[in-house]
């Protein structure tokens, strides 16, 4: 069988080359087809699979099919993906709000935030359903048709397809009308509740348990019949994993006191916890200030998150005894050494301690306390986030949660002392959660069955497909159009740019990317190149905190 991957970028193979080794074990041919082939590509598992099975591997970059279609699709896209976080369940989900905001055209937010006809539910609710119809019937470019039709696959695969604003939802439509039928590949935890809306009506959905199943079909409108939970197939490797060194020998590696324990730190995302360097100084010294010995004298090993290490370059724990930032440069688990090094990071620590982040769930596979707090300068990236729930205790989750660093502390102190319910609650969780098809099940070999019967299902061609084709190019010229002529105008492409600007300007002065927008909007400075102001948005975000 002949599989079409989609994928955005080679960093989704984190998620999912255990699955396609596995695919070509059993004899089938995979097109990896990466939308943006030079992001998160530096650990090369792209390459290392298709070496491993040459001939059944085939690594190729998905074509850029710019034109009036693509523009309007993608502008259709990110409308419903910000009128999506103004209905309820997402009322106090400000951060994911903002984060679409921030690309869509002021005069379309202030349209459905100020304007009370608008603004309402109902008409918000009948804005999300119109939009949907309309975009299922927006034209597929048809160079992408023909890019599909190239490589003649029996079954195509997207992920992680919900992004914001994403035009994956057109290799849907694409693949559906060429009559080959295709799945949705639900990557993580999150993107079901932390991102956009499905789109482009997939044949099935691969996701991980009952609850994403419940996010499918109440959020997304998928039929429940369309739904298989496999398990998170890119956790099996923690379940046979051993720790690779003892204790002291990795905490002289990490540059700690092999003779005491230690906490391990997980840092998050830039998004996630902005100027998380602030927040984890503040703790080290409440960890520091305790009247317990065992936990002041403890050591304490932060773990950069990858993709946001450069905060950690101008910070200097030296003159703090017994702390560590380990490995400086950050590193994903995806080698055996860096694998090893995480593994050994959790499986080695006392406890484990973070903000919102997906490691907490390999360290509740390992069976590690994870404590939180909850922070005020961060509340937003964890109680005002769906998925975080799912972590606490009172959902069927392991997170132990204190609502001060003072409480924080009584809790390390509890968990020195042993807590069984703890680590009952971690089991339960990683068995509903991770592997609802049982503990000492793999989920590779379930989620490789589920795509090979993709092939199965029918998609059926509508005789009227080519017709009605010429008619909706007609219907929506006006619209492709003006958009088109939006999209690619001066001012529209200064501003659509100024995000990533924006968010790596945030890295560098370590702060929040949402709030330096905010301060670069209200001081009319997006109007051009936030790297020419550097210096005085630099002084604004400052006088500002």
């Amino acid at each position: 069988m002949k599989i079409l991957f989609f994928m955005l970028h080679p960093g989704y193979m984190r998620y999912y080359h255990t699955t396609v080794s596995e695919l070509a074990r059993r004899g089938h041919t995979i097109h990896l087809s990466f939308d943006i082939p030079a992001k998160q590509a530096k650990d090369k598992l792209d390459e290392k699979v298709s070496a491993e099975f040459p001939g059944r591997i085939i690594v190729t970059q998905t074509p850029k099919f710019v034109c009036k279609w693509f523009n309007l699709s993608r502008a259709v896209s990110w409308a419903i993906d910000y009128l999506r976080y103004l209905t309820p369940v997402f009322k106090n989900a400000f951060r994911l709000r903002k984060r679409v905001e921030v690309k869509m055209h002021p005069l379309f937010t202030k349209m459905f935030t100020q304007t009370p006809v608008f603004s309402s539910l109902p008409a918000v609710t009948a804005a999300i359903k119109i939009f949907i119809v309309f975009y299922n019937h927006i034209p597929v470019p048809s160079m992408l048709k023909k890019y599909i039709e190239k490589i003649d696959p029996d079954i195509v695969l997207v992920t992680p397809l919900v992004t914001q604003g994403s035009f994956q939802g057109d290799y849907v439509k694409a693949s559906r009308l060429l009559g080959i039928p295709v799945a949705y590949c639900v990557a993580s935890w999150d993107n079901l509740t932390s991102k956009g809306l499905i789109k482009g009506k997939p044949d099935k959905v691969i996701l991980w348990n009952e609850t994403q199943k419940n996010e499918a079909q109440t959020m997304h409108g998928i039929n429940p019949s369309s739904i298989k939970c496999t398990g998170a197939q890119n956790f099996d490797a923690w379940f046979h994993r051993k720790p690779s060194t003892s204790r002291e020998n990795f905490c002289r590696n990490a540059g700690l006191d092999p003779d005491k324990p230690f906490f391990l730190y997980l840092c998050s995302s830039n998004f996630m916890a902005p100027n998380e360097t602030k927040f984890v100084t503040g703790w080290i010294e409440a960890i520091r200030g305790s009247d317990n010995p065992h936990i002041a004298q403890a050591g304490i090993l932060i773990r950069p998150y990858p993709e946001h290490v450069k905060q950690w370059e101008q910070v200097d724990y030296t003159g703090l005894p017994n702390v560590a930032i380990w490995p400086p440069a950050g590193e994903y688990p995806l080698t055996d050494q860096s694998i090893s090094n995480f593994y050994d990071s959790i499986y080695h620590s006392w406890a484990v301690v973070g903000i919102n982040t997906s490691a907490m769930i390999e360290s509740a596979i390992i069976g590690r306390p994870i404590l939180t707090i909850m922070a005020q300068e961060l509340n937003g990236s964890q109680s005002n986030t769906l998925h975080f729930h799912y972590l606490l205790r009172e959902n069927g989750g392991f997170l132990l949660v204190a609502e001060n660093l003072k409480e924080h502390i009584r809790q390390l102190e509890n968990i020195v002392n042993g807590d069984e319910a703890l680590q009952v609650a971690m089991l339960n969780f990683v068995e509903k959660f991770i592997r609802p098809n049982g503990l000492k099940t793999d989920c590779v070999p379930i989620v490789a069955d589920e795509i090979e019967k993709l092939s199965a299902i029918t998609v059926r061609k509508s005789v009227l497909s080519d017709i009605l084709t010429v008619l909706y190019k007609l219907l929506y010229y006006p619209p492709a159009y003006l958009v088109t002529k939006i999209s690619t105008g001066t001012k529209w492409k200064l501003r659509s740019g100024q995000w990533k600007k924006i968010a790596r300007l945030a890295e560098e002065l370590g702060c929040d990317p949402l709030e330096l927008w905010e301060v670069t909007e209200q001081n009319g400075l997006l109007s051009c190149d936030v790297t020419l102001n550097k210096s005085k948005i630099a002084e604004l975000i400052n006088l500002k905190s």
